[in-house]
This record gives C-alpha cells, structure tokens and sequence, in this order.
C-alpha cells in the first residue's frame, strides 16, 4: 500500500489514546441505550479484534453489541454478508426486537445490504467513513451493474480486488447479479434511520462518497482507520442510536 497512505493513518493510534481518556467512553453525556442489538462490521481487511473498544462501549452505555464473527472482511461480499447475518440472527433468536448496525467503511456497505433485507427490523444504520451511499448510486444509476464496487484511491482499489480473486476466485460481483448487489439496489424501509459519519481528512474514502442522502451527514476531522476510536464520532453515535 501507498506509504503516503500508511503514514497519514498512522494517527490512528492517537485517536485510540485519546478516545481512552475521554469521559464521552465512559458514557459520560451520552443517552442511555434500550438493551437492543446492535452489530458492528469491520472495514476492509478487518476483524471484530479492532472493533473492540466500540464493543465495549456500547455494551457500557446499554446495548448488545454483536460481533461480526468474520476473520477478516475480504473477499465475496455475499459471502461475508451471509456470515454477518448469521451471527446476528442468532442474536436475535436470543434477544427478539429491532436491531441497529454499524458499519466502518467496507462494512457499511455489507452494513447497508444487510439492512435492505431486514426492512422495518433495521432501526438504525450507521456508516463510519463508508463509500456505501456511493455504491448504492452507482448500482441504481444503470440498469446493468458497473464493472466495479470499489471507490477510493488504487493501492487501496487493488488490494481489495487481489484478495477477492484469492480467497474467492469464483465470485464476479458486481457482475454476478448475485443477492448482495439486489440488496444494495432495494430501497430501505423508510423507518430506518440513516447516518454517515466522514472525515475531512479521510485519505482511503473520497469524503463525498460518503454522503448519504436522506439522512444525516456529520463531518468530523481525523483518519479514516480512526473513526471508530474518533472521540468526536461517539457522542453523535450515541445520540443517533438513541434517537427513533
């Protein structure tokens, strides 16, 4: 990968120390959660073990979070969003009620197909520096799917298509027409309430490809990798779940 790109997102680790010394992570200011679920998805190549302090904090302020239970978000976007969807399922066999999703970057776009399905189930849809809603417009705009899903900068670009054809080299998505890209093309239920959550900075998602029609914007300042530890992003989250 770039290492421009690699330096920039190095003040991640920053966004980490600051956000621990912060009271909003301890739930200071921010409206107390009803109990529901609430399932978080990694960006691309990530895993739920980056999620973590999200996961704790939800749990802290009264919500079940979820684990994605993927090993790294790579590959098939079918495949993955079957996966995610399992996991919350058995959730949800465990806790009945709407559920609420976030997803980070590659993992609002899962994010936002996932929530397609749900319809009314899915109470809240977060994207953290997701190029989800520019995806969805890009899916809509044609009749025939574009030769690519991807938006971003080409290191980035061609990593992500590497490992596609490693880990799954059947997979031709958006070509295949497969369910995935169905979902992403399905409107929403309108009860489902929508945030995108970009930073100025972002060097990974152009920032405009975040912005979400009809529903709320927030730019913030910071990474890209950094918006799920950005101190700024947890006060509006916390607002956004507790809202509706």
């Amino acid at each position: 990968m770039n290492e421009d790109l690699l330096a920039a997102e190095a003040g991640a680790l920053n966004e980490f120390f600051a956000l621990q010394r912060d009271p909003v992570f301890r739930g200071s200011g921010v409206p107390r959660g009803d109990g529901r679920l609430v399932v978080v998805i990694p960006g691309l190549f990530g895993s739920d073990f980056y999620l973590g302090p999200m996961h704790s904090w939800l749990r802290r302020i009264g919500y079940r979070s979820v684990r994605s239970t993927m090993a790294v978000n790579a590959g098939c976007p079918e495949r993955l969003r079957n996966q995610v969807e399992a996991a919350l399922q058995r959730a949800v066999g465990r806790h009945p009620g709407p559920v609420a999703i976030i997803g980070h970057s590659r993992g609002g776009m899962l994010g936002w197909a996932i929530a397609s399905r749900l319809q009314e189930q899915a109470s809240h849809l977060a994207l953290l520096g997701s190029p989800a809603p520019a995806v969805v417009a890009m899916m809509r705009a044609s009749p025939n799917p574009p030769s690519t899903l991807a938006v971003g900068p080409s290191p980035v670009v061609q990593a992500g298509q590497r490992a596609l054809r490693l880990l799954d080299p059947d997979c031709t998505v958006p070509a295949c027409g497969c369910p995935y890209t169905v979902d992403l093309r399905t409107r929403l239920s309108r009860t489902t309430r929508v945030l995108s959550v970009r930073s100025r900075d972002d060097k990974v998602v152009p920032p405009r490809a975040s912005e979400v029609n009809g529903g709320d914007n927030v730019v913030v300042s910071g990474t890209h990798s950094g918006l799920v530890y950005n101190r700024a992003v947890y006060p509006v989250l916390g607002d956004f779940l507790a809202t509706g």
